[in-house]
């Protein structure tokens, strides 16, 4: 096991959009940024947090382009989606029509969105620091639920 801030050994996209440009981008152990600094920008809600700053460029969370931003992971065939939110628009689509277009072509995929006790545990405002200890057992127990069909997409 690594260290705490030391990117995985698999795969892993953390999303940001430039602030200036609405450019995407998806950092990974080989872009060169600590995981630390990309979770801070993909952290980074326009009007909550400021953006941060990565290469000279200020970022904010990759939220805003998509929850999901499942289409990063064309080509993979297995995918795990973890997203903060279930909805879509008529724009972007949900994180589940996200994975089923891979799922279609064969992928494994297990899209996680917050459940029922979850969204409770989170109230209407998911930024409410008062909040994060019920949502965090929340989310500790719904992942637990999806232990199973995780190691599944892993599992050869």
């Amino acid at each position: 096991m690594g260290r705490a801030g030391d990117w995985p050994a698999r795969p892993l996209l953390i999303t940001a959009v430039d602030a200036e440009t609405g450019e995407l981008t998806a950092y990974d152990e080989d872009s060169g940024v600590p995981l630390t600094d990309a979770v801070t920008a993909s952290c980074a809600i326009p009007g909550v947090w400021p953006p941060a700053t990565i290469g000279g460029r200020r970022w904010i969370d990759g939220g805003i382009h998509s929850t999901a931003n499942a289409h990063l992971a064309a080509g993979y065939d297995r995918i795990v989606v973890v997203a903060p939110s279930a909805r879509g628009s008529k724009v972007v689509h949900s994180p589940e029509r996200q994975g089923a277009e891979p799922a279609a072509g064969g992928a494994r995929v297990e899209v996680i969105t917050p459940d029922e006790a979850s969204r409770k545990a989170m109230g209407r405002n998911a930024l409410d620091p008062a909040r994060r200890g019920a949502a965090a057992r929340a989310g500790r127990v719904q992942a637990e639920a999806h232990a199973s069909a995780v190691a599944a997409v892993w599992s050869d």
